[in-house]
């Protein structure tokens, strides 16, 4: 719900322009004292994006989704064309290197679709990050199915890995039974 127009790692938050365009916070414990190492921002800051409703991390690496982000791009660091795929969803990751923390890539479903809500839930181990997205279409089933966008709202998961900074697709998951409306 934070509603700061900036961008990127540790921008100001400087103004309220950006209604539940959100926001990650990264905090570092230092014996019993806590403190703030990170302000994490989406590179495509926007209105209702919802950046941080789902927040996952592992070791050095942060994945944040945003499933009310709008571009209808798809793929691994594809650029955020236009707003045309209302809540189709993003997620981003975001690596440390000793404190400095920046974006390392912009992840979008490989079937990018209007309501999707890709990134809705994230999961990250290592090089693998999962990401859900509750209102995918499609009626296909099982592993690497090809989407017809016929069962609505039926749900997918998406499964990416991550070879040295590059992140790829390896898997797009559905249920062996997808039914409309299962989430």
């Amino acid at each position: 719900g934070e509603d700061s127009s900036s961008t990127g790692v540790n921008s100001t938050p400087n103004d309220d322009d950006a209604e539940n365009s959100g926001a990650a916070y990264v905090f570092t414990r230092s014996g019993n004292t806590w403190s703030q190492q990170a302000y994490l921002k989406a590179s495509n800051t926007e209105e209702y994006d919802n950046f941080g409703i789902s927040v996952a991390v592992s070791g050095d690496t942060v994945v944040v989704g945003a499933y009310g982000e709008d571009s209808s791009s798809t793929g691994v660091n594809s650029t955020p064309n236009n707003n045309d795929a209302e809540n189709s969803g993003a997620a981003y990751v975001f690596t440390r290197s000793g404190s400095t923390w920046s974006q390392q890539a912009y992840l979008k479903a490989s079937n990018t679709g209007e309501g999707d809500n890709f990134g809705r839930s994230v999961s990250v181990s290592g090089d693998t990050v999962v990401i859900g997205g509750d209102r995918e279409d499609s009626s296909s089933t099982g592993v690497n199915s090809t989407p017809d966008d016929s069962a609505a709202n039926s749900g997918a998961a998406y499964v990416l890995t991550r070879r040295g900074d590059t992140w790829s697709q390896r898997a797009y998951l559905k249920a062996s039974n997808a039914g409309a409306s299962d989430g």
